[in-house]
């Protein structure tokens, strides 16, 4: 919820004009702006009606028994040795909202098919890095089955949606090449607009890969309107961190102020970044996903390889809330394995009720 919260944008006109002044709430100055960019993009952001028709006529032999106020949730399982767990059956599992057991509706251990949205950092700091992202970007997309389908959003001093979504990698591939790093970082606006307006109406499996160094410069929005939004997405976030690149280069920089005896920006402190750091771990954990630091892979392919394996190998369930009333309220899940001590089991840490939010 924004509140009333207000956002001035400044329109400037030139000769006899003077300045104009719009008041306008932020999240529609976002879905404005996230829409203007998404026509001018180079015309990837548009899918054919003849694609639309194929992704359909692709996804006919999938079906998922629908109930009412059905919760769905994606779930990892893996050894406490390492590796993930294909055997596990209905019986296995236990679903528990709010320390009460639920009735499992739901059960696929077969791939599901998935919407996954691609953030990739354009600001000026990722210039050296593109050519690295737009391989394991590519990687990553061959490696999805045809139902799948992937968005690709950039972001620097505004979010664009550079592809809609899409399974040809020819558009892929495009759109890749036309990403020029440069600008700011608005990373909470990009994500914002992402779970508000991209994944809007998206059924199903759905994940959100953020390759950012997590910093954001910019943004209109705050982390924590944007983690609320994510929530109730219900999509998954595994963020691919370089923040551990930018503390580096943020020491030198402190250096180089302090020799100049400049006042050091508060987005370069030790404790801003250690901030930055529990955000983004909080973001991934408690919408089931993770945070995969760069520097622990030998290169960016390896991380959305994983990525795209962990995808490939959850179980996915669906139960009916006991609880069904629509209070607005946030309930907690967890997904149990019975008597199997070596398996370790994630999913997201919840959900908000549908209905009017609890007031603040």
């Amino acid at each position: 919820m924004w509140n009333g919260k207000q956002q001035q944008a400044t329109s400037l006109k030139p000769g006899p004009f003077s300045a104009i002044i719009v008041i306008v709430s932020k999240p529609i100055l976002l879905a404005a702006i996230f829409s203007f960019l998404l026509t001018v993009s180079l015309g990837f952001g548009q899918a054919s009606s003849d694609e639309a028709q194929t992704q359909q006529a692709e996804q006919e032999g999938f079906r998922i028994g629908v109930a009412v106020d059905q919760v769905f949730l994606s779930v990892n399982a893996r050894s406490v040795h390492g590796g993930f767990i294909p055997d596990l059956t209905r019986e296995d599992f236990e679903v528990y909202e709010n320390g009460v057991l639920q009735e499992i509706a739901n059960f696929y251990s077969q791939e599901v098919p998935i919407h996954a949205a691609l953030l990739i950092d354009a600001s000026g700091s990722t210039r050296h890095t593109q050519s690295q992202i737009r391989r394991a970007a590519l990687q990553f997309t061959e490696s999805l089955k045809p139902e799948d389908r992937v968005a690709i959003v950039t972001f620097n001093d505004a979010p664009r949606l550079i592809m809609n979504w899409s399974n040809d990698r020819g558009r892929i591939n495009l759109a890749l090449e036309s990403i020029y790093a440069k600008g700011p970082t608005v990373m909470n606006d990009a994500l914002y607009v992402t779970f508000d307006d991209l994944l809007d109406g998206i059924e199903g499996k759905k994940a959100v890969i953020l390759l950012t160094d997590g910093v954001d410069t910019g943004s209109m929005v705050s982390f924590e309107e944007a983690r609320e939004l994510a929530l109730r997405s219900e999509a998954m976030v595994y963020v691919v961190s370089m923040l551990k690149e930018y503390w580096t280069g943020a020491i030198g920089a402190r250096q180089q102020y302090a020799i100049r005896g400049m006042s050091i920006p508060v987005v370069l402190s030790d404790d801003h970044i250690i901030q930055v750091r529990r955000d983004l771990q909080s973001l991934a954990e408690v919408t089931g996903g993770k945070v995969l630091e760069t520097e622990a892979f030998t290169n960016l392919t390896e991380i959305y390889s994983q990525v795209a394996e962990e995808l490939k190998n959850q179980y996915y369930i669906s139960y009916v809330p006991k609880d069904r009333r629509k209070d607005g309220t946030w309930r907690e899940v967890e997904v149990r394995v019975k008597f199997r001590p070596d398996v370790l089991v994630s999913t997201r840490k919840g959900y908000y009720a549908d209905g009017p939010a609890s007031p603040e």
